[in-house]
């Protein structure tokens, strides 16, 4: 839950945050002073700050030199007039996240907000190495694995992480190499500055300029304010570039320029501005067999493979699987309230047959998934996922196609071998709950109404989210509830958008 400082001495701007913000989703604190904002910012520890330009006691920019002093970690936002532009640029170049002009537009502001919270828990939330001792109740992330290739990954981050050279980071989708970029960051000499970072498969071209170099005013169509970019935000800090190998030709040219001569100029500007930046990029791309299609710059990937730390895929890890498991078995169990005291060895076995394409990634939802379905104090193969338990019907990636699979605990007990038709309606139709409170009964669960209830809540919003191709605005309309409130439920429910569009 993101906790958001908002510093405001406008009333109606405060309620405004509590309506886009609402609780259990975020914790929302305020302030309408400068010094009760500090004393907040000191004793609540807030994840992002959203502060004005204009306070009584003192001005945003003064403020934010205060905060930025005590935990630049922190992101700041700052709120500002047209006429005050100009003071909340200098504070971005000075460290502060963003500003954004009044009145305030929810449909920017929240996602803002989102990354900003998102920007600080990579900062503030520690990947350590394995210690050798119980892991299991550190704070943060953890890199876990015994195998000789994550060894090799842990000698490979002590060896360059105190260096100040370019990091290259390869392996297949969900393999960790965020949590390895973060564990760099954590151990090298820069951990007190800046960490931003940005998926540049996730970002159009012109808009990737924009957020890697910034922009003038007027530059292109919709650029009605000067923007600065996170070259130049993270000066001294380190940035870490997800999925590089997706960037086109024309922003390759533009990355090799600040790698060699660590200086750029904004988009619709002629003003060189230097940067000191260490770039760690990441890639699950072929990047030799780019290079020799032409897709990808040789004189880039030479600049950015000084040093390379190569990921195994999960289904090479062998015993890592359980330890893997049974760690996120332990985290997940506390966040959501469960008493799951370990994984039975037959639960074990099904995991470790699995091919796993989504490698870490998925194994941390399918056992968070599996949590949230389960009752008692063991989690045993019935309430892992049909695809988890029939690994011939998960997707073939050769032809893109998938059979129909089963998608909770209810779900499973009424389905038939007859194929799914009507974008599923036929299998949604004939849910059997006398079979789920069996189940659950057979269980020895003394949980069942609430289990029950939680089982159809997914149920249902599983069944609208695929019935709208996972749009959360047309599905919040036709469950009758507001955006914020869906996805929290999601969030509680362990629903992401991916797989539920992946199994209609």
């Amino acid at each position: 839950m993101p906790r958001i400082l908002v510093i405001d001495d406008e009333d109606l701007i405060l309620k405004s945050f509590g309506f886009a913000f609402p609780s259990p989703e975020y914790q929302l604190l305020s302030a309408m002073t400068g010094q009760e904002a500090v004393e907040l910012f000191q004793t609540s520890a807030p994840d992002v700050v959203v502060c004005d330009i204009k306070l009584p006691d003192m001005t945003g920019l003064d403020l934010f030199q205060k905060l930025h002093s005590l935990d630049p970690k922190i992101p700041v936002i700052l709120m500002t007039g047209h006429g005050t532009a100009s003071t909340a640029i200098d504070a971005m170049r000075a460290g502060a996240f963003e500003y954004v002009l009044k009145p305030l537009d929810p449909d920017t502001l929240i996602p803002l907000v989102e990354s900003a919270a998102e920007t600080s828990r990579l900062m503030r939330v520690p990947a350590h190495l394995p210690s050798g001792g119980d892991d299991a109740e550190a704070s943060g992330d953890i890199l876990i694995g015994q195998c000789p290739a994550m060894q090799e990954v842990y000698r490979a981050i002590g060896r360059v992480a105190p260096q100040n050279v370019t990091v290259l980071i390869r392996g297949e989708s969900g393999t960790g190499k965020e949590v390895v970029a973060r564990a760099i960051y954590n151990y090298s000499q820069r951990s007190d500055k800046p960490f931003l970072a940005i998926n540049c498969a996730a970002i159009p071209e012109q808009l990737l300029e924009s957020e890697l170099f910034g922009h003038e005013r007027g530059s292109f169509t919709g650029a009605d304010r000067k923007r600065i970019g996170k070259f130049e935000q993270c000066h001294n800090g380190t940035l870490f570039m997800d999925e590089i190998g997706d960037m086109t030709p024309l922003m390759q040219t533009k990355v090799l320029r600040v790698l060699q001569d660590q200086q750029f100029e904004r988009v619709g500007g002629n003003e060189n501005i230097r940067t000191d930046v260490r770039l760690i990029a990441a890639t699950n791309r072929d990047l030799e067999t780019m290079i020799a299609r032409r897709d990808f710059r040789s004189d880039l990937f030479y600049r950015l493979n000084v040093y390379t730390i190569n990921l195994p895929p999960l289904r090479e890890r062998g015993d890592d699987i359980r330890l893997l498991a049974e760690r996120f078995c332990k985290v997940f169990s506390k966040e959501l309230g469960k008493k799951i005291t370990h994984i039975s060895p037959e639960a074990i076995k099904v995991l470790q047959r699995y091919h796993w394409p989504g490698n870490v990634r998925e194994l941390q939802s399918v056992i968070k998934r599996a949590i949230l379905e389960a009752t008692g104090p063991v989690l045993v193969p019935v309430f892992l996922s049909e695809t988890i338990l029939n690994p011939e019907q998960q997707e073939t990636y050769s032809t893109g196609e998938r059979k129909p699979v089963a998608s909770s605990t209810a779900e499973r007990a009424h389905a038939s071998d007859e194929p799914a038709s009507h974008d599923q309606e036929a299998s949604d139709s004939l849910t059997d709950w006398d079979a789920v409170v069996s189940e659950l009964l057979k269980s020895g669960s003394e949980t069942i109404y609430d289990e029950t209830l939680k089982l159809m809540e997914r149920h249902v919003i599983c069944r609208v989210l695929r019935h709208t191709q996972g749009n959360q605005l047309q599905a919040a309309r036709l469950l009758g509830l507001s955006r914020a409130t869906l996805r929290v439920k999601c969030r509680h429910l362990g629903i992401t958008i991916e797989t539920v569009v992946g199994e209609s």
